[in-house]
């Protein structure tokens, strides 16, 4: 990837809405190259819709969309999927595929239709299994795993895409927190990769020790977006979520953790 861009995804005075209810209007972002990015907010704050919208799955009403520098509609859907994969939050499969094939459809933008992989593409699929510590599950069926072995397939399949930017839709839902650091762990080594990771959570903690910078959603609003110290203060928390939060300092990063304040 050229050094000469800036921004892994710009958004430019963007408008989208569903019918009757509009979200974003005049919303302007950018996420910088290499950057791990955190996405918070509320249930429909528009978390999810905004990740669609940079996945070019959704279409915005009016603005831009860029990614790496360039309109996202200047893409063939091939091309993009060169470039950013996406993991949705729900990963179920109506076929009972093995982990390997599962994995192996990361490869698919570069296959024409009916062409059997290659030699490259069977090692790409290694090296996503590997990386996320799945080959020995490469013979298993899909559906028979658990949650967080799954979690981590899905991931090996978006790498075997070979993306410049990930797009994970809360990919640490229902996971204990032993399987949710794993996959921070994989993410993290991607990023220092130079793979930019745009990460969606529910979980304020979660995103505050893994995010460089976090947006903070309120109804389709960015209430803030900064270091997560200073989005993850009381006085935001309280105003987007309607309760007011103890914060914390993470005894090992410093990075500020919530807690709940105490039933009355």
């Amino acid at each position: 990837m050229s050094a000469s861009i800036d921004h892994s995804i710009e958004l430019r005075d963007m408008r989208f809405g569903y019918a009757r209810k509009p979200l974003f209007a005049d919303f302007s972002l950018a996420i910088r190259r290499q950057e791990f990015f955190g996405i918070v907010g509320p249930n429909g704050s528009g978390k999810t819709t905004l990740l669609r919208l940079m996945a070019g799955l959704l279409h915005p009403q009016s603005g831009l969309v860029m990614i790496q520098d360039r309109p996202l509609t200047d893409y063939s859907r091939r091309e993009l999927a060169r470039v950013v994969a996406f993991a949705p939050q729900e990963n179920h499969f109506a076929l009972d595929f093995s982990v390997e094939d599962v994995v192996l459809m990361g490869r698919n933008p570069f296959l024409h239709r009916f062409q059997q992989p290659g030699s490259h593409d069977i090692a790409q699929v290694r090296a996503a299994l590997e990386f996320t510590d799945t080959v020995h599950l490469k013979d298993q069926n899909i559906n028979r795993i658990s949650g967080g072995e799954r979690q981590r397939v899905v991931l090996a399949r978006t790498l075997a895409q070979e993306p410049r930017i990930l797009l994970l839709d809360e990919p640490t839902s229902h996971l204990d927190f032993a399987q949710q650091l794993r996959i921070l762990e994989i993410l993290r080594r991607l990023n220092r990769q130079g793979v930019t990771i745009v990460f969606l959570s529910h979980d304020l903690n979660l995103a505050s020790v893994a995010c460089s910078r976090v947006l903070l959603l309120d109804k389709g609003h960015p209430a803030a977006c900064d270091t997560p110290d200073r989005v993850l203060v009381p006085d935001l928390v309280e105003r987007v979520y309607g309760v007011r939060p103890l914060v914390n300092k993470h005894p090992e990063t410093g990075a500020p953790q919530i807690v709940l304040p105490g039933p009355h």
